[in-house]
């Protein structure tokens, strides 16, 4: 077989499977797959914040509100025990967040006055549940529209311990007083009491605590004021007769008896602990948001309101941050922590400010 018939087998061998080939080719129909929808993992943080706060502003019982102003330092001296949590689970732009503060504390304080020593013990429990929409997200950060509650424990105890010998001496002196006075006319118990006695107790008013705990015990003084005064009106008109028959030896034993009485009835209401319980939950509502500065670096923030007459009256709490993001899933913050809460239940008056520097440690799943 020569050359040129060698060349004209080759595209007759060639040219049916072109044919067939093309064939296939206009026969085939093209069907479209329908895009792959990809599932958002769930993310999970949890959160170690170290909140160093102060706390500032009044709170007291039946119009007796001091204005407290606890150091951070003077807290965690006497801190008994502390813990701080917080952690989200988020799913696309769903999420849910929470976080809870516990804290212990005692202190005792030594008085002066017909009070020797007062003893403060505090409770207080804050937790807060938030629902969370991503209303923003990019590269460059987002930005969470949350709403949700935050619900407050607290628990407040005062204990008081007598001067005794200055009780003796104040009771002493109030009667001598009145004896001598119960023989003249306008004679005034009321004023010989308060100055006697009330005044000298100026340690239930609660001024400069150690402790941001209110004076539970503010209302003793004029309960003592009270008591005092009957027993001396009981006493009165026996007394009188006997100054005025110069009865001596009676008046001496009558002056004796009432001042024991008293001394007993102001130390039976000093030597005594008094307690206070209370709790309210807030609506709340808020935003929080994310900066990225760069792929280290990033700016956070959180502002939210609450209470609006259902729980408090008003509470509103800020928080700004710069963030270091050490891994994809490691990150600390440096930031400040604001939280007012202005809470008032019958004769009870809560309206403190926490606030302070806070650290965080987290870690994303």
């Amino acid at each position: 077989m020569n050359l040129f018939v060698k060349l004209g087998v080759v595209p007759c061998f060639f040219l049916p499977l072109i044919a067939g080939w093309a064939g296939t080719q206009e026969e085939a129909k093209v069907v479209e797959q329908p895009p792959v929808k990809t599932i958002e993992p769930w993310q999970i943080t949890v959160e170690g914040p170290g909140w160093l706060a102060g706390v500032s502003g009044h709170t007291g019982f039946h119009g007796v509100n001091p204005y407290v102003n606890v150091g951070v330092g003077q807290i965690l001296k006497h801190l008994n025990a502390i813990s701080t949590f917080a952690g989200e689970v988020r799913r696309d732009r769903f999420g849910v967040q929470g976080g809870l503060l516990y804290l212990n504390a005692q202190a005792g304080t030594d008085t002066s006055g017909l009070v020797s020593k007062v003893d403060l013990s505090l409770q207080q429990f804050i937790g807060q549940f938030f629902g969370s929409y991503r209303v923003i997200e990019g590269p460059r950060g987002w930005l969470d529209l949350l709403a949700g509650f935050r619900y407050t424990y607290l628990g407040e105890q005062v204990g008081l311990q007598a001067n005794n010998m200055a009780i003796d001496g104040a009771s002493t002196q109030l009667v001598n007083q009145f004896a001598q006075q119960v023989a003249t006319p306008g004679s005034d118990l009321r004023t010989l009491i308060q100055q006697n006695i009330v005044d000298k107790l100026s340690a239930l008013d609660g001024s400069n605590p150690k402790l941001p705990v209110g004076p539970i015990a503010s209302d003793q003084g004029d309960i003592i004021r009270e008591l005092v005064q009957h027993a001396i009106e009981s006493q009165e008109q026996e007394l009188a007769e006997a100054i005025r028959t110069g009865a001596q030896a009676r008046v001496n034993q009558l002056k004796t008896q009432l001042s024991n009485q008293v001394a007993n009835i102001v130390a039976s209401k000093l030597n005594r602990s008094f307690s206070f319980y209370d709790s309210w939950t807030d609506p709340v509502i808020g935003l929080r948001g994310r900066f990225n500065l760069n792929k280290t670096f990033y700016l956070t923030a959180q502002t939210d309101v609450g209470g609006f007459g259902i729980g408090s009256d008003i509470a509103v709490e800020a928080y700004a941050a710069l963030g270091y993001q050490f891994t994809r899933n490691i990150f600390s913050e440096v930031g400040y922590r604001y939280y007012y809460d202005d809470f008032r239940d019958g004769n009870f008056l809560y309206q403190l400010s926490l606030h302070g520097a806070q650290v965080t440690v987290g870690l994303t799943f």
